[in-house]
């Protein structure tokens, strides 16, 4: 039978959410359709190796990816398979055309676990033996890896005080793990088994009559969690994380009406349990935003009624710098996030919009679909953080300058648009702006940032080709980072060049070239197109060849090709064009400068 096309309703954030017997349901039920990759933004091939089982996690794991547009195609080891796949690298789990492998390890098969009698040195070169056994794995691997954190034992050594004695097994797993830690790659995830267990205090985490019957230590309902971690790190190091986070005001970010109630009348601060909880919560939100994660207010207020709280209420945390676009006023709010998403060049499947009413948020939901929705429950403000974090939308595995400088960045965006706009001589303007660049090859100072931009970014990318870092780096000869300062500020790195050489077609191709959208309209896409043609002039080549795949997002970079007279074609995704039909006439007023 012919399988039909996918129902939209895989689509929906609350899957995520679900109990366990529902997701079985739901993946049965989804078997049975083909995936249309129309309605999927990324193709990926993952391998899983266990220690225990791991068949009902791999259907509820391909579910989730799915619901974030992501098609999977997961080859799972058969059970008890890990020991053997990290001794030898030959093994299928390793090929090489697989973009993730995830390793979920048991501390019950460590080879060195301590005995009774061992002395503090002993268990010291224990753990780091343990430990060196994975350390050796991820040096041998360039792909991104997935890995679990060692599980507590599931029978204590010393009982009640085998956390805390030294030696004791639950006390040497938390050592292993520690050493796992300090000594991680950037290519390589953790999971931290022993935090999930915490944040989910619902469910009894550990089964060991699961474990002798079916060789899975997990308590089936907390599957779809571990499924919801592991799914949470692809998209972080896919780029498909969320950037911003439009935040409601009242019974969201303080208890009460302002309007109605005033400052002194809003719950935030210590003299009870909820005004409590919202400076809590804003504290979440400050910690986020420090990590890069964009906050935006929008809220039907007053808009100067609303700043007040931020002005001049003695204990809020969030003051009115922290966000990056303002809306509070009383028109719809789907119109205003929609310019929000305007105002800072970004999509809006990178929305996660909170908010206590059931009404805009399934107002929202309808209208946006691409948004995240979360719809807090303003009688508990102390569970709104886990509300958020239960989803896994954000993703801070290597945090760069430029993550840190970002809410910065988006609101010199309006500053420079605002500029912008009282100059009648855009040439004499973009010349005023005293724009800069560095270009620089792959380095370690640079590794991170530029592995990053090559996964999230959308607008200006060529196509869908990512690298892990350690890949990267092995690509230095062949790449350029850019970076970008103007009078308004200093940018960081923006955009990555890779470019390959074919000698025989004398031809310069570009493998990738990505570059910011908080950047766009500056002309350095002209400048770096001139700096390409004067590279293959240098070499010897007469022509510029490239894959380019066309989104709904790269609109920018069809408008640049199209400026250029470069002609795309709806099923074409390879061009070659010869020097000369490139026209680059666009001066930039750019300078050349290390800084």
């Amino acid at each position: 039978m012919h399988k039909k096309d996918i129902p939209k309703d895989i689509f929906d954030n609350e899957i995520t959410s679900l109990d366990i017997s529902s997701l079985q349901q739901l993946s049965q039920k989804y078997s049975k359709y083909k995936i249309n990759n129309y309605n999927l933004k990324k193709k990926i091939k993952i391998s899983i190796s266990s220690d225990y089982t791991t068949n009902y996690l791999t259907d509820i794991l391909k579910l989730f990816l799915i619901n974030k547009k992501i098609q999977p195609d997961i080859h799972e080891m058969e059970f008890g398979s890990l020991r053997y796949d990290i001794r030898d690298f030959n093994r299928n789990f390793w090929n090489k055309s697989n973009d993730f492998h995830i390793l979920i390890p048991s501390s019950e098969n460590f080879s060195y676990f301590p005995k009774i009698d061992d002395t503090k040195k002993k268990i010291m070169e224990k753990a780091n033996a343990e430990a060196n056994i994975w350390l050796s794995v991820w040096s041998k691997i360039d792909k991104n890896i997935i890995q679990t954190l060692f599980n507590p034992p599931l029978n204590p050594l010393f009982g009640n005080e085998d956390s805390v004695k030294f030696g004791g097994h639950y006390h040497f797993v938390r050592l292993v793990n520690s050493i796992l830690i300090d000594k991680l790659p950037a290519h390589v995830n953790l999971i931290d088994i022993e935090n999930l267990i915490f944040s989910n205090t619902g469910n009894t985490w550990q089964d060991s009559r699961l474990f002798h019957l079916a060789k899975q230590p997990f308590n089936m309902e907390t599957i779809p969690t571990l499924a919801s971690s592991i799914c949470g790190r692809i998209t972080g190091a896919l780029g498909m994380s969320k950037k911003v986070l439009v935040l409601d005001l009242d019974n969201t970010l303080w208890g009460g009406i302002i309007g109605d109630d005033g400052i002194s009348g809003i719950k935030l601060d210590y003299s009870s349990p909820e005004g409590e909880a919202y400076l809590n919560f804003q504290r979440y939100l400050k910690q986020l935003s420090l990590n890069g994660i964009v906050l935006c207010v929008c809220s039907k207020n007053n808009e100067e009624v609303a700043k007040e709280v931020f002005k001049k209420h003695k204990h809020t945390i969030l003051k009115l710098d922290d966000f990056s676009d303002f809306k509070a006023n009383y028109n719809d709010k789907v119109e205003n996030i929609k310019s929000i998403s305007k105002n800072l060049n970004l999509g809006l499947d990178s929305f996660v919009f909170v908010d206590d009413s059931k009404v805009e948020c399934s107002i929202v939901k309808k209208i946006l679909p691409e948004v995240f929705v979360i719809n807090l429950d303003s009688s508990e403000p102390s569970a709104y953080i886990k509300k958020i974090e239960f989803y896994n939308l954000f993703y801070f595995k290597n945090t760069t300058q430029e993550d840190i400088k970002r809410v910065k960045s988006y609101q010199n965006i309006k500053k420079y648009e605002d500029l912008k706009s009282t100059k009648n001589n855009l040439e004499k303007f973009l010349k005023d702006l005293q724009p800069t660049i560095s270009l620089e090859r792959i380095s370690k100072l640079n590794l991170t940032r530029s592995a990053q931009l090559l996964a999230k970014t959308n607008q200006f990318k060529f196509n869908s080709k990512t690298f892990s870092e350690k890949e990267l780096i092995k690509l230095k000869k062949h790449s350029i980072v850019i970076s970008f300062k103007d009078k308004i500020q200093n940018y960081g790195i923006i955009g990555v060049l890779i470019l390959n050489e074919f000698k025989k077609n004398k031809a310069l191709e570009i493998v990738n070239w990505v570059m910011s959208c908080r950047v766009f309209s500056r002309r350095i896409e002209n400048y770096i197109l001139d700096h390409i043609i004067k590279e293959a002039k240098k070499r010897k080549c007469n022509k510029i060849s490239f894959k380019f795949e066309k989104t709904k997002k790269n609109l920018y970079l069809q408008e640049f090709f199209s400026k250029i007279k470069v002609k795309t074609e709806k099923n074409k995704n390879y061009y070659t064009n010869t020097i000369p039909k490139i026209k680059n006439n666009y001066r930039s007023y750019i300078k050349a400068s290390k800084f």
